[in-house]
C-alpha cells in the first residue's frame, strides 16, 4: 500500500511494547510450557485468570503489561533467574530497545 509517496507493508505493525518487554512475554511463555504448567494451571500459580495470563504471554498490542509483582512471582514460581527471562540485554541504556513506541501526536 502507498500513501502519499510512503510504502507501507501491511504485514509488519507496530507494537505499543518495547522490545525488552517483547522479550519478556515470550520467555514468560516458554518457561511456563517448560516447566509443563498448562494455561490453567500456569494462571492459577500466578494468582491471575488465564484470560490474564494470554494477555501477559502475547505481544499483541492487547496485551498487558508487565509488572513487578508479577516478574516476583515468575521468579519463584518457574525458579528462573532474572537474567533468564531478560535474557541479553544491550549495554546502552539509550538504545531504543528500551523504549516503548509511542503514538504519533496529530499536528
Amino acid at each position: 500500500m502507498v500513501i502519499k509517496g510512503m510504502l507501507i507493508n501491511m504485514n509488519q505493525t507496530i507494537s505499543k511494547f518495547s522490545p525488552i518487554t517483547l522479550t519478556v512475554k515470550k520467555n514468560i511463555r516458554r518457561m511456563r510450557l517448560a516447566k509443563g504448567y498448562a494455561m490453567n494451571e500456569g494462571a492459577r500459580l500466578l494468582s491471575v485468570s488465564r484470560k490474564q495470563l494470554e494477555d501477559i504471554e502475547t505481544s499483541r498490542n492487547y496485551g498487558c503489561h508487565l509488572d513487578l509483582e508479577l516478574l516476583a512471582r515468575i521468579k519463584v514460581i518457574y525458579e528462573v533467574s532474572l537474567d533468564e527471562l531478560f535474557a541479553e540485554l544491550p549495554s546502552d541504556y539509550f538504545s531504543d530497545y528500551y523504549i516503548r513506541p509511542r503514538k504519533k501526536l496529530a499536528a
